[in-house]
């Protein structure tokens, strides 16, 4: 079903859809059948089961428009409740701004502790299942700990995706939900963490660089102290494809380059919603974190306590992450900040979003890096 305001696709675009789903289901089974004339120089992700399932999602990525693509989808808040529905949960929705700016709780909303939570999906796709099954067993895990450790719970917020709504429209709804937290739930800005996953992380950046330096078209939002924590899964950061980590990893990762071009070039608003720009301009310090010097998070310790970002060394994204961490590490520094409240963490054979996208590939032990970021987690909630 559609999200948004966007038509469903036309009996003759969903014919050719089918035909794409096809095209889909080809990648798949080429990539499998081709997989013993690739064994002697294999430069494909490290597990046979991945580099199928990532070459279909690639194939699946270059073939379908956004509405085709949003057709195969619920809403997030439609997720939501079919999500509530599945984990016994009585749904909880905040609604501000007559309506238009909409976050879902996932567990208890008189918790100690609060996980703002900015989902991934290019800035043109709602929320996955698996994003609020794995934040849900997170949170259901950490909430086990008999140490007097704080309760935990996550708000999700539904945010207007593009190309129906174009930047800044997303971060002043980021805003606006922690100002809700902040002034009408009663919280302080130790009692928050916030986290996001891919364009989640990339507006997570957004979020913190308004809070450091107000967005002139955004309300300022002013905190009396640092938020707890802020953890980032392969935050976009970048919307250049010439990193060389684009040809290194293609054949290892999920992302193809030209969608994500007509993604951001649709989240700025700066192309037609299907069109690949080729280059995407109209980025700036609050879009793109990468085009900020270092200078600009100079400071930054006094807007978040902790921060932990990771990468996959086999992601597309992963020159432009090594570039922004090392900028973010040294304005962090040099502003202030203390070295042992930064984590820069590169997941050995990991792809884009490893931590998610374990759960998307249905894996039922958690990997290491999941592992890391709850005892990571652990510390901060002590």
């Amino acid at each position: 079903m559609m999200s948004g305001s966007q038509p469903a696709p036309s009996a003759a675009n969903l014919a050719f859809f089918g035909s794409k789903v096809d095209n889909t289901v080809f990648a798949a089974i080429s990539r499998l059948f081709t997989t013993p004339f690739r064994w002697n120089h294999w430069n494909g992700a490290p597990v046979l089961y991945k580099d199928v399932l990532f070459a279909a999602i690639r194939a699946m990525l270059s073939n379908l428009t956004i509405a085709q693509s949003r057709y195969l989808n619920k809403s997030t808040s439609e997720t939501y409740q079919d999500f509530c529905k599945a984990i016994s949960q009585e749904p909880k929705t905040v609604k501000l701004e007559s309506g238009t700016t909409t976050a879902h709780w996932i567990g208890n909303k008189n918790a100690d502790v609060v996980i703002l939570f900015l989902h991934g999906g290019g800035y043109t796709q709602p929320c996955t299942p698996q994003h609020m099954q794995y934040f849900h067993r997170l949170v259901t895990d950490l909430n086990k700990l008999s140490d007097g450790t704080p309760s935990i719970s996550v708000l999700l917020l539904a945010y207007t995706l593009a190309p129906e709504a174009q930047f800044p429209i997303q971060l002043k709804q980021a805003v606006s939900m922690l100002s809700y937290l902040l002034n009408e739930a009663g919280k302080s800005p130790m009692d928050i963490m916030i986290t996001g996953d891919s364009a989640g992380g990339g507006l997570i950046l957004s979020l913190l660089s308004h809070l450091l330096h107000p967005h002139p078209d955004i309300p300022k939002l002013s905190i009396s102290m640092p938020l707890r924590a802020a953890f980032l899964y392969s935050p976009w950061v970048s919307f250049d494809t010439s990193h060389d980590s684009y040809t290194k990893n293609d054949v290892k990762d999920t992302l193809v380059p030209d969608i994500l071009r007509k993604w951001a070039g649709s989240y700025l608003g700066t192309v037609d919603r299907e069109t690949d720009p080729g280059v995407v301009v109209g980025g700036n310090n609050y879009s793109e974190p990468l085009l900020a010097d270092a200078s600009w998070w100079e400071g930054m310790h006094n807007i978040v306590k902790d921060m932990w970002i990771w990468a996959g060394e086999n992601e597309v994204f992963l020159d432009s992450l090594r570039d922004f961490g090392a900028k973010f590490s040294d304005g962090w520094k040099v502003g202030g900040g203390a070295e042992e409240s930064i984590k820069l963490e590169f997941g050995k054979n990991d792809a884009h979003i490893g931590p998610i996208m374990d759960v998307m590939l249905q894996y039922k032990e958690k990997s290491e890096t999941q592992l890391g970021l709850e005892e990571w987690l652990k510390v901060r909630l002590a």
